[in-house]
């Protein structure tokens, strides 16, 4: 808009996005560009790029092998040069099995999903509390900088020099910005996306059996269970298996609960895995 001369001001109209997205798109173009999502993720290979390779801790990756009766057999294999097990192959079926066997352990107990469920809604009512409190910050951050603004506009009508007027101008710029995305976010506080009910019973349904999301779900679901269920990405060894990864914080949020719930009830079991078809039907 500088080009034309126009300020940087609110729209009088609904614009197709967000003042905060248009925002980090621009700073995305003026930056470092990420590397594109990769294309060769699919369901024959869902797990590709994801396990990294126990000897090299390189990311493994999949094809179809050829008998010589003419039979595809999908494996995974690490290409890493140098590496102990480089071009030797995993079948398909071993390793994400023993994945799927990984995920079956990680199924809590009833009573720790009905403690988790009290926790998420006592940290919903915290978030609740702690709107007033960023509307008040937000609408401090509008006042303060519409202040400075009018403060520099004083300094432009007394200023001389083309330099300094300049100066200010840009500075007036950065400020206006700084109130538009306040404003914006101040429009957002206290308005969740979803309903507590809704946002809820997702993150429920996966905490409670994330074997069974991963079991039934297209690739897209598959994805986001990887992503939600670990830190980082996991281990395989070709001749120990799945090594112990990294949990996200939600799991080892449970495993915590399930440490302190043992300790409390003695040696009564509070965090047996369950099985696909006996763990609660949380829809």
């Amino acid at each position: 808009m500088k080009k034309w001369g126009v300020p940087l001001m609110k729209a009088k109209h609904d614009g197709l996005v967000s003042f905060e997205t248009w925002d980090a798109v621009q700073r995305r173009l003026n930056g470092d560009v990420k590397a594109p999502a990769r294309p060769d993720i699919s369901n024959d290979f869902v797990l590709r790029g994801f396990v990294l390779c126990g000897d090299c801790q390189h990311p493994m990756t999949a094809s179809w092998s050829k008998s010589k009766s003419g039979k595809r057999h999908p494996y995974y294999h690490c290409h890493h040069k140098g590496c102990p097990s480089c071009r030797k192959s995993v079948r398909r079926a071993d390793l994400e099995e023993a994945f799927a066997d990984l995920l079956k352990s990680m199924t809590p107990a009833p009573t720790v999903v009905a403690i988790a469920k009290a926790m998420f809604k006592h940290a919903w009512e915290q978030r609740a509390a702690q709107a007033d409190q960023a509307k008040r910050l937000l609408k401090g951050k509008m006042a303060d900088a519409e202040k400075q603004i009018a403060g520099l506009l004083d300094k432009i009508m007394t200023a001389s020099s083309p330099r300094v007027i300049s100066a200010y101008e840009e500075r007036i710029d950065a400020l206006e910005r700084e109130k538009l995305l306040a404003a914006e976010k101040l429009e957002a506080v206290g308005q969740p996306i979803r309903p507590f009910g809704e946002m809820f019973e997702h993150a429920l349904e996966f905490l409670a059996n994330p074997y069974k999301l991963w079991e039934n779900g297209d690739l897209t679901v598959r994805r986001t269970v990887l992503r939600v269920a670990f830190a980082e990405r996991i281990e395989y060894c070709r001749k120990t298996g799945v090594r112990t990864p990294n949990f996200s914080l939600p799991i080892k949020l449970l495993q915590e609960i399930c440490m302190h719930g043992k300790q409390m009830v003695g040696d009564a079991v509070f965090c047996e895995p369950v099985s696909a078809v006996d763990s609660p039907d949380i829809a």
